[in-house]
């Protein structure tokens, strides 16, 4: 329970003004009043060196000096002139910028690409980052930079971050649009995309749409259903309950499925990746591959691409058009994917931003009926442990593997199809 605090205190910026008010009467100037800006004015924004102008101006017809205007604000005289001199960029960039310039220039440069760019792909995912976290990875991918100092590194990491727009936002529980303007976006979208899918020439079981889902080792609710007046309620989990992998499914629009991927955590060219999963059982029912974070990234994209469409499309007759769609995904249009799709004659067309839910088939229809089959396949193994209370095991990864391909098998295409059905029938009814 957080207790409130109801007593009220004065703002330190309104004690500061009052007692320089007072101050100023009597000429009397104390460094530590100058709350507003450093011994070189580098820290004050750029909107209270307007303020400070105003009251110059004003002071100045008056009859006031600069240099008593400037002792009163507990700045400099030069430092004055100069923002009078700089009046104009100073009313350009007020708007939560400190100071007119960008400040030094990062000395890691040359490191953008994997430390942003990275980090953007993080983002893209939703998963949170931070400096320290950056420091981490940037500390992981060149030795120069670890051998500096700790404090040096992060400073040099929050600079990067700076110089790419990169600040620290605290996470959103409100969809940033309305639905009705995802909803408008979507028809427009579809106007754009249905002529180009009705040529004739364009068989339905070559437009595809694929898409991640995350595959948890332990899908166990946080709630259930107890005896009322119950103190204590336990609910047994598997190990490693946060564990987790990423499934990447494909479905056409005649209902057929691509062959699934499942992405484990672990070094893409580690034991697991090199030893453990070529061996499996089923190997040949699915793509399997590792990522240190286990999501979709730029190579197993075109691993998806080797091992799962294209024995999808090598049957079509020569100069038959492939259209496959994809959401805004990072990984999804890389120049190397984009590349790749282009030398196998595939067409991807992007989903727009935040428009899946209303148009992406796998989305709309398939994600929700393949998580309940895995989840009943996670069921069937917890209770397969009795009732014994002991300790439950983590699935192992030939575990999920079976899951999977449980699940998939057991989506028929009539699930499919009326996934794809109703993104366009949502919006385009029959008369």
């Amino acid at each position: 329970m957080v207790k409130e605090n109801h007593r009220t205190t004065t703002p330190r910026s309104v004690w500061v003004s009052i007692v320089s008010e007072s101050l100023q009467q009597q000429h009397i100037t104390f460094p530590f009043l100058r709350s507003s800006t450093s011994r070189n004015g580098s820290s004050s924004k750029n909107g209270h060196k307007l303020t400070i102008l105003r009251d110059l101006e004003e002071r100045l017809l008056n009859r006031e000096s600069l240099k008593s205007v400037a002792r009163s604000h507990g700045v400099d005289p030069a430092q004055l002139r100069r923002w009078r001199r700089d009046r104009e960029k100073l009313e350009m960039s007020s708007k939560g910028n400190k100071t007119l310039g960008k400040g030094r220039k990062s000395s890691i440069t040359h490191l953008e690409e994997l430390i942003i760019g990275w980090a953007l792909e993080l983002r893209e995912v939703g998963i949170g980052i931070s400096y320290s976290r950056l420091q981490v990875r940037a500390c992981q991918v060149d030795e120069n930079f670890r051998s500096k100092p700790k404090e040096q590194q992060y400073h040099t990491i929050r600079r990067l971050c700076m110089s790419n727009e990169l600040v620290v936002r605290r996470g959103t529980n409100v969809a940033q649009d309305p639905p009705q303007q995802a909803i408008d976006q979507a028809r427009e979208w579809l106007e754009e995309i249905r002529p180009f899918i009705s040529v004739p020439d364009l068989a339905q079981i070559y437009i595809i749409n694929m898409d991640q889902t995350p595959l948890p080792f332990s899908l166990a609710s946080q709630s259930t259903l107890e005896l009322r007046g119950t103190r204590s309620v336990t609910i047994r989990q598997s190990g490693n309950s946060k564990t987790r992998a990423t499934a990447s499914l494909a479905v056409a629009a005649d209902g057929s499925k691509l062959k699934p991927m499942i992405i484990f955590k672990g070094e893409p060219r580690g034991t697991i990746a090199t030893r453990e999963l070529p061996v499996s059982q089923y190997a040949n029912q699915l793509a399997l591959c590792c990522q240190p974070a286990a999501w979709q990234d730029n190579e197993n994209m075109l691993m998806w691409i080797d091992e799962c469409l294209v024995p999808h499309i090598q049957q079509r007759a020569d100069g038959a058009p492939v259209v496959l769609f994809l959401d805004h995904f990072r990984c999804h249009y890389s120049d190397t994917v984009k590349a790749k799709l282009d030398t196998i004659g595939v067409q991807s067309k992007l989903i727009p931003k935040g428009c899946t839910s209303v148009v992406q088939p796998i989305d709309v229809g398939v994600n929700k009926p393949f998580k309940d089959r895995i989840k009943s396949q996670w069921w069937e193994w917890m209770i397969g442990f009795g009732e014994d209370g002991g300790n439950i095991p983590t699935p192992s990864r030939e575990d999920v593997q079976h899951w999977v391909i449980e699940a998939w098998n057991s989506i028929g295409a009539h699930i499919i199809q009326n996934a794809w059905r109703k993104t366009d029938l949502s919006y385009f009814p029959e008369e």
